[in-house]
């Protein structure tokens, strides 16, 4: 089984707004298992732009944060590559 980094960002700012992952599925228009699939990094490819902009929307945070938290997530993710 592949081991899958959590984006804690989109974690922290779901929960910060008290919303569950299905609520923010909804909010963007997509299904509660992309949603999930985004959040637990089984989708951990760069996003596409319209997702992310659809993250800003759901989650109240302009689209410059979550640029850049997408931006370190996926730095993470080279850096734990390099490792192996």
């Amino acid at each position: 089984m592949k081991y899958h980094p959590i984006r804690m960002y989109l974690v922290n700012a779901r929960q910060n707004l008290g919303y569950s992952q299905y609520r923010v599925a909804l909010l963007m228009d997509v299904t509660h298992q992309h949603y999930n699939r985004l959040e637990n990094g089984v989708i951990g490819a760069a996003i596409q732009f319209k997702t992310l902009n659809l993250l800003a929307i759901a989650l109240e945070i302009p689209i410059e944060v979550i640029w850049k938290e997408e931006v370190s997530y996926q730095e993470s993710l080279v850096k734990d590559d390099d490792k192996k």
